[in-house]
């Protein structure tokens, strides 16, 4: 985990995690994330894990929430899926237990909290509690799910399409309609042409469907598909 969040000294309690994650419901596994869990802060806009970076803890998301975004070969950009309150990467439960270098890049959307648990912990609950692994395989499912759409929305989607569920996504994790997002932002996490976006955007904008400002894009029409 990079060092550009800070580690707040705040006991973690039960109640806290039981509120964040209702689908884990032994007492013993929450009391053991609350003894062993670190807890950190990080603004919005901040890269929380680079790519080839070792990963030495799984993350589990307990406020704002992060994108996931791979790069190929080529030094181009492919976004995969979000991640919410609520929530764990499967990347990095994988790459953590195995101490493989990571193959994304998570970057925070809003201002985000997260509790970091080291390796050997999560092996020791895969072992012991059936809950663990229950949410563990939902969060491996509905990753599998989000990346299988990345692909077809590449293959098959109009790039209006894409525009609007990547600006909704965000808009969910920070419980807010106005974004602060550049053209450019939303071309390189789209694999498109910033003169492409710009397009889209206008023209979204004209269906009255969001409003464009410098540096934000105000959505108006949520039901938008």
């Amino acid at each position: 985990m990079c060092n550009q969040g800070y580690i707040y000294r705040m006991k973690i309690t039960v109640e806290h995690l039981r509120r964040n994650f209702p689908t884990i419901q032994e007492d013993p596994l929450l009391e053991d994330i609350a003894r062993h869990g670190k807890f950190f802060s990080f603004e919005k806009d901040v890269t929380i894990l680079t790519n080839q970076q070792y990963i030495d803890s799984v993350p589990l998301i307990i406020k704002g929430g992060v994108k996931v975004v791979r790069h190929t070969e080529d030094n181009k950009s492919l976004f995969l899926y979000f991640l919410n309150k609520g929530e764990m990467c499967p990347v990095s439960l994988v790459a953590s237990t195995k101490r493989e270098r990571s193959k994304v890049q998570v970057k925070t959307v809003a201002p985000t909290e997260i509790i970091s648990l080291p390796p050997e912990r999560v092996y020791f609950y895969t072992r012991r509690f059936s809950g663990w692994n229950e949410f563990t395989l939902e969060a491996f499912r509905m990753r599998f799910n989000a990346v299988l759409s990345a692909y077809e929305g590449m293959a098959f989607e109009p790039m209006e399409d894409r525009v609007m569920a990547y600006l909704k996504g965000i808009s969910s994790i920070c419980e807010n309609d106005c974004l602060s997002i550049t053209h450019d932002e939303l071309a390189i996490d789209l694999g498109a042409s910033r003169v492409g976006i710009s397009r889209i955007l206008k023209r979204l904008e004209s269906n009255n469907v969001l409003n464009l400002a410098r540096g934000e894009i105000t959505l108006l029409d949520l039901q938008y598909s």
